[in-house]
């Protein structure tokens, strides 16, 4: 992928709206080969983080099934919702239960489901619910707004970036068999008003040659279906995103004062012929380390581990980690594919189920503050959220 190289940030237009254009690094980018076999590296997560927990409260009315999302993490509110129910609950950081509402139907003021994930802005105490477009809703569920955009909740992915704005991302459409497909957007990002979903300004990442997860199936009788591999995108840093497209060479940093930085090149190139072709996709980010995964795309393989690559920043080493879980029977820890929002950088959270959180405390096994409360957990308890704080000091 060509990038553009300034000096000093330009401004230009486009559609009307600024462009975001990155912002020069001197000397070359550090190069993460993913080809190369790296040294393997065993780590228990346990001596690389501090680990919190927070238990949700559990009622009558609020109870979370397996299918719930941790959307939302910061030192007062937890977010959490049901994508396909549509429930909706927010919780104060202690666990207790602060609010829970449900709107899904077909007016106009109300979601058909969740598809493309819900958002918090603590600031003007509002939350963004994703579904074919943006509804807007306060703390307690009461409507405010719809934004005059519309989503794929397949191909299209929404982030909060800052006060006024979100990052926006427009995936490859994927066409019936057979039938003319559209081209896809060669620059996809772009960030839009919090206030009416206009276009504020439009990442600077082009991307001429696109690539896909997702892939048309024909099926009996005329029809079809997409099937899709899924991965995370655009994952938090703190209040910053770390960008690895898969259709890029290029890793980039955004940050809250909409700085562009790339920061790291892999090679080979995305481009390169190969079969399957491999693309890239962040997994985590720290102060001292990002974690990326690869996935082979255009193949039958569908679903299970995929391989994890370890980039130092201080070092530029690359390793092949696995990291192991000390709390849970030393099972291999993988970051959560969908990364909750954090207002913290070093950071990132998951939910547990409560019998397996009964289990390891059965053998001793938890650490951080769950003495406080696994003794009285029920099994029919809602889930506990893990907050996993990474050391960044040597």
């Amino acid at each position: 992928m060509k990038t553009k190289k300034l000096i000093l940030p330009a401004l230009f237009f486009l559609m009307g709206s600024q462009t975001i254009s990155p912002q020069s690094k001197p000397g070359a980018l550090p190069v993460i080969d993913l080809s190369k076999e790296h040294p393997k590296k065993e780590i228990r997560l346990q001596d690389i983080a501090d680990i919190e927990y927070v238990p949700l409260e559990t009622t009558d009315d609020v109870l979370l099934s397996d299918k719930a999302t941790l959307s939302y993490v910061s030192d007062n509110y937890i977010l959490v919702h049901e994508f396909i129910r549509g429930d909706i609950f927010v919780f104060n950081r202690n666990g207790k239960i602060y609010s829970h509402f449900n709107h899904k139907g077909a007016s106009g003021r109300e979601y058909t489901w969740i598809g493309a994930g819900t958002m918090l802005d603590e600031k003007e105490k509002e939350i963004f619910v994703c579904s074919h477009t943006i509804h807007v809703y306060s703390l307690s569920g009461e409507y405010r707004r719809t934004l005059d955009i519309k989503l794929n909740h397949y191909e299209t992915k929404v982030f909060n970036l800052d006060d006024e704005t979100l990052l926006v991302y427009d995936d490859v459409h994927v066409e019936q068999p057979g039938m003319k497909s559209s081209p896809p957007q060669t620059n996809p990002y772009r960030l839009v008003s919090k206030k009416d979903g206009s276009t504020v300004s439009v990442l600077d990442i082009h991307l001429p040659e696109r690539y896909s997860t997702r892939s048309a199936q024909q099926l009996e009788n005329n029809k079809w279906t997409a099937v899709s591999i899924y991965y995370p995108h655009s994952m938090y840093y703190g209040q910053d995103f770390a960008i690895a497209d898969i259709s890029s060479d290029t890793l980039y940093r955004l940050t809250q004062n909409r700085e562009l930085t790339p920061l790291l090149i892999r090679r080979p190139s995305v481009h390169a012929s190969s079969d399957p072709r491999t693309v890239w996709t962040t997994l985590l980010t720290t102060d001292k380390f990002i974690l990326i995964g690869t996935i082979p795309i255009g193949s039958k393989r569908r679903g299970g581990r995929i391989p994890i690559f370890m980039y130092e920043f201080e070092t530029g080493e690359t390793s092949k980690p696995t990291i192991l879980d000390a709390e849970f029977n030393m099972d291999k820890w993988s970051p959560p594919g969908s990364s909750p929002a954090m207002t913290a950088k070093n950071r990132t959270a998951e939910l547990i189920q409560a019998p397996s959180i009964i289990e390891a405390y059965r053998k001793n096994q938890l650490k951080g503050n769950a003495e406080k409360f696994a003794a009285t957990l029920d099994e029919n308890d809602n889930p506990v959220v893990r907050i996993i704080k990474f050391k960044v000091e040597n």
